[in-house]
């Protein structure tokens, strides 16, 4: 999106932020982007959304054979998205080693639309997404596009460099407060509770550690259960749940 102060602040391509390789490798040498972490469980397929609004400026298929770093075969199947000009210069978000694609150039995107899956293709030792954002033609640290809301999946990750920082939000800008909610049930038998279980399963709430549960009784015939935080429509979604299978829910703000 672009700011009131004429700033642009990008999307996270992933709901989840675990930065495994920054703007340099962690031995030094130059990355020119960042990898971003897909797995959660056993999957590492992940949805990838669109930065910022724009046109898909190229599309590639990988190949399954090239082994040369030196060229595009090494992104594997890959996404280029160009966005509206930033002080007079192009602006393109690249989305890298992906699974599938399911948008085809010239298309148009928003921001946050469902552009592909993560996966493993191209030169990789495993599976993520590598990001980069090129401004005028030439690769900048992706850090400095987005807001500081992601962790390293460990302390020799590289971040920013000198005078480098996330983008910084004027007052105005500022998100409304938090519409989601977390959903709590007492004692509810394990049928109920495995209802809800499998509802979970299918709004992918599992997979993203959204859904805890506990026994309540020693017998291990109930438990109590918490879902969230949760957007309203997954809230509404697992309240229904449990009052189709007679238990009751209380929702909370998250």
């Amino acid at each position: 999106m672009r700011l009131s102060n004429g700033e642009v602040l990008l999307r996270w391509p992933l709901d989840q932020h675990i930065l495994t390789q920054g703007w340099k490798y962690n031995n030094g040498n130059k990355h020119n982007g960042v990898d971003l972490r897909t797995q959660i469980g056993n999957t590492a397929v992940r949805p990838a959304y669109a930065a910022e609004d724009g046109t898909v400026s190229a599309t590639q298929l990988w190949d399954g054979h090239t082994t040369d770093e030196r060229s595009m075969q090494s992104y594997g199947n890959m996404v280029d998205i160009r966005h509206a000009d930033y002080k007079k210069q192009s602006l393109v978000t690249r989305y890298a080693h992906l699974f599938k694609f399911i948008v085809c150039k010239g298309e148009k995107v928003k921001e946050g639309q469902l552009i592909g899956y993560s996966g493993a293709t191209g030169n990789v030792y495993g599976a993520h997404l590598h990001f980069e954002v090129i401004l005028g033609g030439r690769r900048t640290n992706p850090l400095t596009w987005l807001d500081d809301d992601f962790t390293t999946a460990s302390s020799s990750v590289y971040t920013y460099g000198p005078g480098e920082h996330a983008v910084e939000r004027p007052a105005e800008d500022k998100p409304a407060a938090s519409t989601l909610q977390t959903i709590c049930a007492s004692n509810l038998t394990n049928a109920q509770a495995m209802a809800v279980f499998s509802l979970a399963i299918q709004l992918q709430l599992v997979a993203m550690r959204l859904y805890w549960a506990e026994f309540s009784d020693a017998e291990m015939s109930h438990q109590n259960i918490e879902v969230g935080p949760i957007t309203q429509g997954d809230a509404k979604a697992v309240l229904d749940k449990l009052s189709a299978v007679g238990a009751k829910g209380t929702a909370q703000a998250a």
